[in-house]
């Protein structure tokens, strides 16, 4: 079920940049939707943006909740080639040249950390409580992260690296 979708009114950037950024999030946003519309079971929320108690905020791009948990997808406008290497360090091909991009995997797992904070601060009306006294948490609720590129872009990785796709 796609519970929320992308609103283009919280975007006022224009640059090429931006735009770039748009089209992967609507690409991922399509797929999410043929997959998922009539799921009853998963809930699929678009560019979703959250401000916590303390004035912290976060954007995810797309959220996925399941009866198990959570998969946080990062999407990012890819139309050449990335290379990831066994540190978990990006560059990006650019005008032929490569350069030091930040890494959308720690984005993406910055976002869960916070996703999690967020949520566990409404823990007692969101959760109930074990052998009736004790309160649950959302400390070891399961976050999964996935990084996706755009259709057109290539990953070169070293390593085995589930996250990146």
């Amino acid at each position: 079920m796609i519970c929320k979708e992308r609103d283009l009114s919280e975007h006022r950037q224009t640059d090429r940049f931006s735009e770039a950024g748009r089209k992967a999030e609507e690409q991922m946003a399509f797929y999410l939707r043929r997959v998922f519309v009539d799921s009853k079971n998963i809930y699929v929320f678009n560019d979703l943006r959250f401000k916590d108690d303390s004035d912290d905020r976060a954007q995810i791009d797309h959220l996925v909740l399941h009866r198990h948990g959570f998969v946080i997808l990062e999407s990012k406008s890819v139309t050449s080639k990335v290379r990831v290497n066994r540190h978990g360090e990006w560059t990006r091909c650019w005008n032929g040249r490569y350069q030091g991009m930040p890494s959308p995997v720690q984005q993406a797992k910055r976002q869960a950390d916070f996703l999690r904070r967020a949520l566990d601060a409404y823990r007692e009306s969101l959760l109930g409580k074990a052998l009736g006294i004790l309160q649950i948490r959302f400390n070891n609720c399961p976050i999964e992260t996935i990084v996706a590129i755009s259709d057109t872009g290539v990953i070169e990785r070293e390593g085995d690296m589930p996250e990146v796709a």
